[in-house]
């Protein structure tokens, strides 16, 4: 049988989707290329290399060191460096092939909903606000957001294009998110949710997608309650993933939105708008909704229109507590699909001519590109920077004075046997991952607050049973403040035997030890 044509329409879509793929990929290449191997992060990035350094081992995260993240991230990254060998460039590997997935996705989503050319619009952000301003680290809120973004782009498969058999891989997916980072996970359960009775009120027939999403949902998270509750680790789990952000969290790292300023840059000042811009956009979304509602009734592109703002509205929730940069980055993705729908939706009302779309279109990409501009000094790491190479078998990135950093972790692995832990606190574990040496404790990190009495105590006692042969203490005196047990044990039994600006090293009394 011959393979059905394409027809002339199908084929322009399809020459558009190439070009728009193209351009997004080499964008990005063009961005990450000099960036993904520069700088270094003692602390998140230490966290998650290390934790996967302690799951190749054979321990569990949550039941064998602590992390308020769940495990799948940690899993992940461990299978990369399984694979691709255990090192920074593997990480940063890994976190280039997610910053290359996310703009595709994010195409794809969109192309189900919009024109080629606007979904290239709503793309096209995600290749400077995001990953990138994250020194191209995959953390586990960047794969939940992957792994969200690959559940939606099967979801509205199944439903819109009638193949309901795709919903059960992404129920899979929605587990899998929640797994990642769970807050994410959860809105986008709840997303679905709505997605689903929208389009079911809209006339369109969901039930068999909703049901097969709903069986891959708890079929795979039945099978990760059971697997973690074998190994022992839902007790802990359910301390450090419900129970902390819930009681402690917002007491211990909230942080205000950020306030303009005549002594900011112009590019910081634009930055800060960004916190403001998504409630602007949640306020005329949700007006244009009832007034497309009262107008026209509630049909699929009101469906649509309902899903994405529920989508974007709940994943904004996680900058309302920690309202940082960092944090507002990892909100926009279900953002850009937004602006990018409410474009089409707008364009189609009020003008079918095609120089007025082309007009606006064109207004929108000027007015984006602009802002991408000016923010660009903020949200780009900086590759102009002297830097040089960690030369040794688990770094390969770039940083500022890495010969130094080179000579110091080959010191600490030369007088400090590989059987023999060390201690680096309060929150750079990245030490333990780079000099190839233990943490003896169950604790990665201190932060202030986070951490009750009995908990220092019983890292004391953990570290007393397997004594560290060098303890690195940095910014001791605000650790004084908030540890003090901890800074008097490493004074009780270790001696300073010198420092590095804010990093003060110890070694032990006794030689013996």
């Amino acid at each position: 049988m011959n393979a059905p044509r394409l027809s002339s329409k199908a084929k322009r879509a399809l020459l558009v989707d190439l070009v728009c793929i193209g351009v997004l990929i080499s964008l990005c290449l063009f961005i990450a290329l000099p960036r993904f191997r520069v700088g270094i992060n003692w602390a998140d990035e230490g966290f998650l290399a290390y934790g996967a350094v302690r799951v190749l081992e054979g321990q569990m995260p949550n039941r064998d060191f602590v992390s308020l993240q769940p495990p799948l991230s940690f899993y992940v990254l461990a299978a990369a460096f399984k694979t691709f060998g255990t090192s920074l460039v593997t990480l940063r590997g890994l976190g280039l092939s997610i910053y290359l997935l996310l703009p595709l996705l994010i195409y794809g989503i969109s192309r189900h909903l919009m024109s080629g050319a606007i979904a290239f619009t709503a793309a096209l952000p995600a290749a400077v606000l995001g990953i990138p301003y994250f020194n191209f680290v995959p953390f586990a809120v960047w794969q939940g957001i992957t792994i969200t973004l690959g559940a939606v782009l099967l979801y509205l498969n199944a439903t819109l294009k009638g193949r309901p058999w795709l919903a059960g891989a992404a129920g899979v997916l929605t587990s899998m998110s929640i797994l990642a980072r769970h807050d994410q996970g959860v809105y986008l359960a709840l997303s679905i949710v709505v997605l689903s009775i929208a389009l079911s009120r809209s006339g369109t027939r969901v039930k068999l997608a909703f049901r097969a999403w709903a069986i891959g949902a708890i079929v795979t998270a039945l099978l990760f309650l059971v697997f973690a509750g074998l190994r022992g680790a839902l007790p802990e789990m359910f301390r450090q993933l419900v129970l902390f952000p819930l009681h402690s969290y917002a007491k211990t790292s909230s942080l205000p939105f950020p306030q303009n300023s005549f002594q900011l840059s112009l590019s910081q000042n634009a930055t800060i708008l960004l916190f403001f811009a998504a409630p602007v956009a949640f306020v005329l979304g949700t007006s244009f909704l009832i007034w497309r509602i009262v107008r026209n009734g509630f049909d699929l592109s009101e469906a649509l229109l309902s899903f994405l703002l529920a989508w974007a509205i709940l994943s904004y929730a996680q900058v309302l507590t920690r309202s940082d940069l960092e944090h507002l980055l990892i909100t926009l993705p279900p953002l850009f699909i937004l602006f990018g729908y409410g474009l089409n939706l707008v364009r189609h009302h009020f003008a079918d001519v095609k120089l007025v779309n082309m007009s606006i279109l064109s207004c929108a990409a000027i007015l984006g590109f602009t802002f991408l501009w000016i923010i660009r000094p903020v949200v780009l790491p900086n590759v102009k920077t002297q830097t040089q190479s960690l030369a040794f078998a688990r770094g390969g990135v770039r940083i500022e004075d890495g010969d130094w950093l080179t000579e110091f972790v080959r010191g600490v692995q030369k007088n400090v046997p590989a059987d023999r832990a060390i201690l680096a606190f309060p929150y750079q574990p990245m030490f333990y991952f780079l000099c190839e040496r233990r943490n003896p404790t169950r604790w990665n990190y201190l932060w202030p607050g986070d951490q009750s009495e009995a908990e220092h105590a019983a890292l004391i006692e953990q570290a007393e049973s397997d004594p560290p042969a060098v303890i690195f203490l940095t910014d001791e005196s605000d650790m004084s403040i908030y540890a003090p047990s901890i800074v008097e044990y490493a004074h009780r039994d270790y001696h300073r035997v010198g420092d590095f600006g804010p990093l003060n090293v110890y070694f032990p009394n006794s030689p013996a030890r």
